[in-house]
């Protein structure tokens, strides 16, 4: 069997790095996978779903001929952790990560590597708010939207062949600037997420006499809120490395917040009714 790589590093076996290897077996893209992390249970657990061959947990003892290198912890500790790979790693290895924020990491990353190594940034736009490698299943990405993010700096060789790599997992691959995506996720996915964080800690802040209000919430507050279960530590790194566009876009929600609060206050039921009729409409347009 021919294998685009003979050996993977999966740094972070969680729900993405987890689901990726899996996936990376179930097609044969891969000879071997071996996984790094601190948490040695989950290591172990990884290992026991076969989702892993081996493990190891201190930087130094990566193992040697390595081609392609998944970074898939925390965004704030990438740049960092491939910095501590670099030593043993060998000329051609190949670096990608999966993390939902890229602009600052593909500029640290092309300024840290050596020019025999590539790194191609990479955002698979799928997953849960499970995580662990319990969580984990080769479907994840299937029918999902990977979105990679060259620059002109980017070996088109190593492009091509994370092109094809994202494809053969099930992924639809798009092409990408990473600033345009850091913007773009910064509206459609960080926004949520610190929006529901704010929604359950208002809830679990507010007094009404003596009812504990968490046992009054219907399908509708618990579907809303599901996201505010995903891991604490990720989406406080994507907070902080994609600040700017996240500030951004959370000014612009609180001023439609401000605007309904007015139109409640002053008693516009019909300016209200419009605005709940143009989220309506929006709505559905969503795919």
């Amino acid at each position: 069997m021919a294998f685009m790589f003979r050996k993977m590093v999966v740094a972070g076996v969680g729900l993405i790095g987890g689901s990726l290897a899996l996936a990376a077996r179930k097609q044969g893209l891969v000879k071997e996978v071996v996984g790094y992390g601190r948490g040695e249970e989950n290591l172990r657990l990884a290992r026991r779903r076969g989702i892993i061959d081996r493990y190891f947990s201190s930087p130094g003892e990566i193992p040697k001929g390595v081609d392609l290198v998944i970074l898939g912890t925390p965004v704030q500790a990438t740049v960092s952790l491939a910095a501590s790979f670099l030593p043993g790693l060998e000329p051609g290895c190949l670096i990608s990560d999966v993390g939902s924020v890229k602009a600052g990491i593909v500029r640290d990353m092309e300024k840290l590597l050596p020019s025999q190594m590539s790194f191609v940034g990479a955002h698979p736009i799928a997953g849960s708010e499970q995580w662990g490698a319990q969580a984990a299943i080769a479907a994840l990405f299937s029918g999902h939207r990977c979105i990679l993010t060259p620059t002109r700096n980017t070996d088109q060789d190593a492009l091509k062949k994370m092109t094809v790599f994202w494809r053969r997992i099930g992924a639809r691959v798009e092409i990408m600037d990473p600033h345009l995506h850091d913007k773009i996720l910064g509206v459609v996915s960080h926004l949520p997420h610190v929006l529901v964080y704010a929604l359950v800690n208002t809830l679990s802040r507010t007094r009404v006499d003596s009812v504990d209000l968490k046992q009054y919430c219907g399908g509708g507050f618990k579907d809303f809120t599901r996201i505010a279960s995903s891991r604490p530590d990720i989406w406080r790194d994507i907070c902080l490395v994609n600040r700017r566009a996240i500030g951004k876009s959370l000014g612009d929600y609180i001023k439609n917040l401000e605007r309904l609060k007015k139109l409640m206050r002053d008693g516009k039921g019909s300016l209200l009714e419009r605005e709940f009729a143009r989220a309506n409409e929006v709505r559905r347009q969503i795919a």
